[in-house]
């Protein structure tokens, strides 16, 4: 780990999980947004109360941009993003101007895309930013420590997230792998055990056709206790 504090390593770690869950909750909202369109149930909400977009909001289409652009709401693209913005500008020297400018840009395109006649068209471009920030950690982030312990902050954010919604669980395995893969070249210390334990349970026979609600809020637990 070298020079990095204790404070840029934890900074580092949730640089990469705000990130990432600003990336798969705007893709995620998204995906919602659509199902809401065809819903005839009227249950529009779904499954994003799981995320923590529990407002009382009866405004399908106020409900949703708060989801977006909301900057005081916890679970929000806007919010993530500030948070990622601000760990990117503590972490300038460490990921490099051109890295940081990336996550800046994100940040900018989703305060226009807030005042814009059509949101959703503009939010491609936060994706974007989004990956190209993603791209510039291997080519401009220097600090072999640093640039893995940002990619594992991507992977413990999928792993928490994918298990909270049933989203995409077929993708754990390639998480974990990746988690496992880089996770001793970071020099931050975590719990061997948990590790094991997260790789026993999503390479179990079972998962993921029959994993269980259950089996999901311990696999939560887990990644919870990683670090």
């Amino acid at each position: 780990m070298g020079s990095l504090s204790i404070e840029r390593v934890d900074r580092l770690l949730w640089l990469g999980r705000y990130v990432e869950r600003s990336y798969t909750t705007l893709h995620f909202v998204l995906e919602a947004y659509d199902a809401s369109l065809d819903s005839v149930e009227g249950n529009w909400k779904g499954q994003l109360e799981e995320l923590g977009f529990n407002q009382e909001e009866d405004n399908p289409d106020q409900f949703f941009r708060d989801c977006l652009f909301s900057p005081s709401l916890s679970a929000s693209i806007a919010y993530s993003l500030n948070a990622a913005s601000d760990n990117a500008v503590v972490l300038r020297d460490v990921i490099g101007s051109e890295s940081a400018a990336y996550v800046q840009m994100a940040l900018n395109d989703s305060q226009a895309a807030a005042a814009s006649d059509t949101p959703l068209l503009d939010l491609q471009s936060v994706t974007d930013s989004i990956m190209a920030f993603k791209g510039s950690c291997d080519d401009y982030i220097a600090n072999d420590a640093a640039r893995n312990i940002i990619k594992c902050g991507f992977s413990v954010e999928r792993l928490d997230l994918y298990a909270r919604l049933g989203y995409r669980l077929g993708d754990l395995r390639r998480e974990v792998q990746k988690l496992a893969s880089r996770i001793d070249r970071t020099g931050m210390d975590y719990n061997r055990d948990i590790l094991k334990q997260l790789v026993d349970a999503v390479f179990a026979p079972s998962f993921p056709d029959a994993v269980t609600y259950q089996q999901l809020g311990q696999l939560l637990a887990l990644v919870a206790q990683l670090f």
